[in-house]
């Protein structure tokens, strides 16, 4: 597994997540209710990213200048957010209640632009990437 395959993988699920809570925002925000009122809140919002950023880092693994690089930020921005999450879980909580309004539209937008970013790395710039001669 390489970082075209987690970008493709992250990038697909990403658009879809984002744009289903994008179609759904009122049930987004009763589910971002329900979420800072439980238990799987926690898993969801913290450990997940943990998890999911640090294979990230193990399996890309490049610290090269391209593309590799956009993968690897993904990934240790997932930890950093899923670190900060399991460890200050009432200051999280806090700013979710603070901004529910608005978290599930900026999560969509912020998911969109990231999903597309990712897609195109996955599936269209590696295309460009061919030797002459």
């Amino acid at each position: 597994m390489n970082y075209l395959l987690l970008a493709r993988c992250f990038g697909l699920v990403s658009v879809i997540l984002s744009l289903g809570i994008l179609f759904n925002l009122e049930d987004a925000r009763q589910m971002a209710k329900n979420l800072v009122q439980s238990e799987s809140g926690y898993i969801l919002g913290g450990v997940l990213p943990v998890i999911f950023g640090s294979l990230t880092l193990l399996i890309a693994g490049s610290t090269d200048i391209d593309w590799p690089l956009v993968v690897n930020g993904v990934g240790l921005l997932m930890l950093i957010i899923g670190t900060f999450r399991c460890i200050f879980v009432q200051q999280w909580k806090a700013l979710i209640t603070r901004h529910l309004d608005q978290i599930p539209f900026l999560f969509s937008l912020f998911g969109l632009m990231l999903g597309i970013i990712l897609l195109y790395v996955g599936f269209i710039a590696n295309a460009f990437n061919y030797s002459v001669g």
